[in-house]
């Protein structure tokens, strides 16, 4: 490198924002939360369609439109970890 040069910054993909851990640097971006259609609440679940309204701490859904609803992704994720530890014990 002549001496009147500067090293290029290192480029990285728009709305990419790496992070370190632990020296590690990750350029995949946090996905953000998605809502979930009923056939993949039960696919994700193990659980039929008549259960996913019934069950009693089970998360809410969220109205979509007048007949469409959903389920945030990120929620029904917890409730599967909620159920799995419950089984552990």
């Amino acid at each position: 490198m002549r001496s009147n040069e500067h090293p290029q910054p290192v480029q990285t993909m728009p709305g990419a924002n790496p992070s370190n851990q632990r020296g590690r640097v990750s350029a995949t971006p946090p996905q953000p939360d998605r809502l979930i259609r009923l056939h993949e609440v039960c696919a994700l679940t193990s659980v039929g369609k008549t259960s996913v309204y019934s069950i009693e701490g089970f998360p809410k859904r969220v109205q979509l439109s007048r007949r469409a609803v959903g389920w945030r992704l990120s929620e029904v994720q917890a409730w599967i970890e909620t159920r799995v530890q419950a089984g552990g014990q």
